[in-house]
C-alpha cells in the first residue's frame, strides 16, 4: 500500500490593521507544532504578515523585525499622522481633548472631500521598506499573493508577481486614508473591500488545505439606534459580516482570535494581540494536527466524532 500525499497547507490571513498582529501569534504556533505552510495568500493587514513569513520563514524573525519599526521615528511619524482615524473615548476624556479631538477630525472630514485621500501614500510605502526586503514575489521562499481590490472593475486582483513592496502597498491601501495605486491599467485599493480572508487565493496557489485566520471583531448587539445614520452603518456592517462567513466557509479550520473592542490602529497592544493569536490557535490544535495526519488516520477521527459525539 503505497504512503499518502501529503496536503498542500495554504493560510489565508486577513485583514485587520493592528488586529493583524494576532497572526504572528498563529504562526508561532503552526511552527511549534511542525504544521508546514506551503503557500501564503494576504488581504490588507494579513497581507504585510504573509509577505514577512514568506520572506523570513520564522515567526520570531518577524515579531523582532516589526519591534525595531515600532521603535523607529519613520513609526512615531506614521502613528502621529494617523492619530486622528483613532478616535478618543469622550467619556474618559476632558473637555481640552475633546475640542481638540474635534477640531482634528473636522479638518480630517475637510481633507476627505477636498484630496484623494487622508495620507500620502509615501507613508505606507516608508514603513514597508522597514519591513520588507526588496525582490520579486516569484522568489520567495513561500510562494505568496497579496490580494488588492481593483476600483475599477469592482473585483479582487491577485498580485503574484513583481515588487514585493508595491504589491503589499496595494492590498494594504485603505480606501480614503491611502490613494488609490495605478498599476497595469488598474486602481488598486484594500484587499479587503472584496475579501477580507482569501481563502480563495490559497486554494488558487495550490493548497489542498486551507488554514483562515480570521481577525475581524464580533458582530455585537449596538445599545441603540439613535439616529438613520447609525442604522446604515450597522447595515453595512451586517452586509460584510454575513459575506466574510460565506467566504470563510470555503476553509478546513478557521481560527478566530477573539478581538474584543481592539481597535484596528491599536498597535501599541502587540503584545497582547500576539497572545490572543497564540490561544485562538491553539484552542484549533487537533484541527489543525489532523491536517497533516494520513488519510486512513482522518477517516478513523471522523467516525470516531460520529460515534462517540466529539
Amino acid at each position: 500500500m503505497g504512503r499518502d500525499k501529503a496536503s498542500r497547507i495554504g493560510l489565508a490571513l486577513g485583514g485587520g490593521g493592528a488586529r493583524g498582529l494576532a497572526h504572528i501569534g498563529v504562526l508561532k504556533v503552526l511552527e511549534r507544532e511542525k504544521i508546514p505552510v506551503t503557500c501564503i495568500a494576504g488581504t490588507s493587514m494579513g497581507s504585510i504578515m504573509g509577505a514577512m513569513y514568506a520572506q523570513l520563514r520564522s515567526a520570531r524573525a518577524v515579531e523582532e523585525r516589526i519591534r525595531n519599526y515600532f521603535s523607529s521615528d519613520r513609526y512615531r511619524d506614521l502613528s502621529r499622522r494617523m492619530a486622528g482615524v483613532k478616535n478618543k473615548d469622550d467619556a474618559n476624556t476632558g473637555i481640552l481633548d475633546r475640542m481638540y479631538a474635534f477640531m482634528k477630525q473636522t479638518y480630517m472630514v475637510k481633507k476627505a472631500f477636498s484630496e484623494p485621500a487622508l495620507l500620502e501614500r509615501g507613508i505606507l510605502d516608508s514603513a514597508l521598506r522597514s519591513l520588507l526586503d526588496e525582490e520579486d514575489i516569484r522568489d520567495l521562499r513561500i510562494p505568496f499573493a497579496a490580494v488588492a481590490t481593483d476600483l475599477w472593475k469592482g473585483e479582487e486582483v491577485a498580485l503574484r508577481r513583481g515588487s514585493i513592496r508595491k504589491s503589499v502597498s496595494a492590498s494594504a491601501g485603505i480606501p480614503g486614508t491611502f490613494p488609490p495605486m495605478e498599476q497595469d491599467g488598474r486602481f488598486l485599493v484594500d484587499g479587503a473591500v472584496v475579501q477580507m480572508v482569501p481563502v480563495r487565493e490559497a486554494r488558487r496557489l495550490g493548497a489542498d488545505k486551507v488554514v483562515a485566520v480570521d481577525v475581524t471583531r464580533e458582530l455585537v448587539r449596538p445599545p441603540s439606534f439613535k439616529n438613520g445614520l447609525e442604522v446604515m452603518f450597522r447595515a453595512d456592517e451586517i452586509t460584510n459580516f454575513r459575506l466574510n462567513e460565506a467566504n470563510l466557509s470555503g476553509a478546513d479550520v478557521v481560527i478566530r482570535p477573539k478581538m474584543g473592542n481592539i481597535h484596528w490602529a491599536s498597535f501599541e497592544l502587540m503584545d497582547d494581540i500576539i497572545r490572543r493569536g497564540e490561544a485562538a490557535a491553539e484552542e484549533k490544535l487537533a484541527d489543525l494536527r489532523a491536517l497533516t495526519a494520513p488519510a486512513g488516520r482522518r477517516w478513523f477521527r471522523f467516525l470516531s466524532r460520529l460515534r462517540f459525539g466529539r
